[in-house]
């Protein structure tokens, strides 16, 4: 079977866009949407990869860095497939083994944006970094050296400078990526003027990404490939949804990738996306998958296929998360709705826990905040977000250790809490209290959820008495209750 590249051919663009990280992410989302952008919208624009860790390979040349992606999933109740081939990528170089061809990229004259996906420990100061290194080890260290090989190249104009958009899932990237770059700036003693054009001419955008990538589909690969016609080393499978937001609404004109088939926000509220995100499809996770679990479900799938699961996440979803939402209600219906399809696709088993792992302080980062202004909204405790955290305390009571996690037990077999050393602990010596007072013990952990939950009025009663009913009756005949 021949290569993909011998049957397409590499747009002609010059390189606009930076992009350090030749993973399977990027490539799905970033490469694929400038892609699409030069065929609707004339973008002009191609991305020179840039491998920050990794050394030289021949795994893009063999295929002139031409690569494909497979979305599989649902949008708008229908199945949607698409086999997109990707030629926006004009060079992928190594740092580490081409460091003089990756420098030179900082020449380019058209190059206006920096991309980045180098994982939430990559945006981080090493001190050991030096200026003479070539590279230095860190992503921001070797974006400071590219940057000020770009400020001394075009002695300082100020039309140069350049747009920083990282990807990475820490929260304010684009700051903390700006703190990382001055630091090492200000420790090289590298020139005030070079700290001036940073300050000046460059921006740094803190951005919010969302698009699930499978990477490469070992189980499928001979299917899809007997169905293209072609190999390809490099084929990468995503989900439709995508969705990137940017946090400078003035970049819009200058940077247009918002098309058919990828959708880009601009704003200047990024926190506002956040937040939806945060409580609406995390939210939805963490309040569905422990009960759902012990109800013996093991996959978000088959929760959206179940009557009495999908109906209690429904009220959950609409009922209690969406109005807390500061967004349009129409935007944040349209993005829970999106999110149901997501959780429907037939083409991802998504497993109940994994999503379960560390659930103690994912409950307080992604169902508290909803919890707390619904509480303040209405007046009375939002039934079904109480439920989540009282189907948490029942997923993790148990007293039964194992290697480095509990054992917990639902009919049929056992399974594994995982969570922070501590925490399982006290779990462990509080289990075999009395309901009433596990649930006490545990809402008082002021560390685990920021503030001692016992003061929530009735909050401690209420948990305590879903415990004795799903214990009584079952997880689904409890919520066949609680959503009549």
């Amino acid at each position: 079977m021949k290569n993909v590249s011998e049957f397409h051919q590499k747009q002609q663009h010059p390189v606009r866009i930076l992009q350090f990280g030749e993973g399977n992410f990027l490539r799905a989302f970033v490469d694929y949407a400038v892609d699409i952008a030069n065929e609707e919208n004339g973008f002009d624009g191609s991305v020179a990869v840039v491998m920050p860790r990794s050394g030289k390979t021949d795994r893009f040349s063999k295929q002139n860095d031409i690569f494909t992606v497979c979305l599989r999933g649902q949008q708008h109740g229908k199945v949607c497939k698409e086999n997109r081939v990707i030629t926006s990528v004009k060079t992928v170089v190594s740092a580490r083994d081409e460091y003089d061809t990756f420098i030179a990229l900082a020449h380019e004259d058209a190059l206006e944006f920096v991309v980045s996906n180098t994982t939430e420990a990559g945006i981080v100061c090493d001190a050991n970094d030096k200026f003479e290194d070539c590279p230095p080890t860190t992503f921001p260290a070797k974006l400071t050296k590219f940057l000020y090989e770009r400020y001394t190249f075009y002695k300082g104009a100020s039309d140069k400078g350049l747009v920083m958009l990282p990807t990475e899932l820490n929260d304010n990237n684009g700051k903390l990526l700006q703190d990382c770059v001055t630091k090492y700036a200000e420790n090289w003693g590298l020139e005030q003027g070079f700290l001036n054009w940073l300050n000046q001419s460059c921006k740094f955008v803190d951005t919010l990404v969302d698009r699930i990538v499978v990477g490469y589909p070992e189980d499928s690969i001979d299917k899809i490939q007997a169905e293209l016609g072609y190999e390809d080393a490099l084929l990468d499978q995503a989900e439709p949804f995508s969705q990137w937001v940017i946090g400078d609404s003035t970049l819009a004109d200058r940077l247009p990738l918002n098309s058919s088939k990828f959708h880009v926000e601009f704003t200047d509220h990024i926190q506002a996306f956040k937040e939806q995100k945060v409580r609406i499809l995390n939210g939805a996770h963490t309040s569905m998958v422990l009960g759902a679990y012990l109800a013996g479900l093991d996959y978000v799938g088959q929760c959206m296929e179940d009557p009495i699961i999908r109906k209690a996440l429904d009220q959950t979803v609409f009922g209690e998360i969406v109005p807390t939402v500061d967004l349009p209600e129409e935007k944040a219906v349209a993005f829970a709705q999106a999110v149901y399809e997501r959780f429907e696709n037939p083409f991802v088993k998504h497993a109940l826990l994994a999503i379960a792992l560390n659930s103690i302080s994912k409950w307080r980062a992604r169902v508290l905040p909803t919890f707390k202004d619904s509480l303040a909204a209405t007046g009375k405790l939002p039934k079904l977000l109480t439920y989540s955290l009282a189907a948490l305390l029942a997923f993790y009571r148990t007293s039964e250790q194992g290697d480095q996690c509990l054992i917990g037990s639902r009919t049929g077999n056992t399974y594994e809490i995982h969570d922070d050393e501590d925490k399982l602990a006290f779990i462990k010596d509080h289990a075999a209290l009395a309901t009433a007072d596990y649930v006490k013990a545990v809402l008082g952990q002021t560390d685990w959820w920021g503030e001692d939950l016992n003061a929530v009025d009735g909050l401690a009663d209420a948990v305590t008495a879903h415990m004795d009913r799903m214990a009584e009756v079952g997880v689904k005949a409890h919520l066949t209750e609680l959503t009549a």
